[in-house]
């Protein structure tokens, strides 16, 4: 009767498709990974050079403005008070920074990994 079943080699194949299906999965899941991996490098280097391009323009601005008012300081005086302004908003606003980062974090990685 079991010859007629062939209950060994259908358990074979049971274990084949299960041993199949995880690899699908985890083949599915590290495309995933890689995916975001390559949005995060893409989005550092973005910033990294952005943060550059803000450095020069802020220079730039900053001797403009010294040009403006005949001044050799007032220019970088200027610029640094509204940097100064920025990083205080953020330092008191800190809770709702916190909270839209954790928002747009979790709209990617829903986005990423709708399995």
């Amino acid at each position: 009767m079991s010859d007629f079943l062939k209950i060994g080699e259908l358990k074979e194949n049971l274990v084949k498709l299960i041993e199949a299906k995880f690899e699908l999965t985890k083949l599915n899941v590290q495309d995933k990974i890689e995916g975001i991996a390559v949005k995060a490098a893409y989005a550092l280097i973005t910033f990294i050079l952005g943060i550059v391009v803000v450095i020069f323009l802020s220079i730039l601005l900053a001797l403009g403005l010294n040009h403006l008012l005949e001044s050799t300081w007032l220019g970088f005086l200027l610029i640094f008070a509204i940097y100064a302004i920025i990083l205080a908003i953020f330092i008191f606003a800190k809770e709702a920074v916190f909270k839209a980062i954790k928002k747009k974090v979790e709209e990617v990685v829903d986005e990423n990994f709708n399995i």
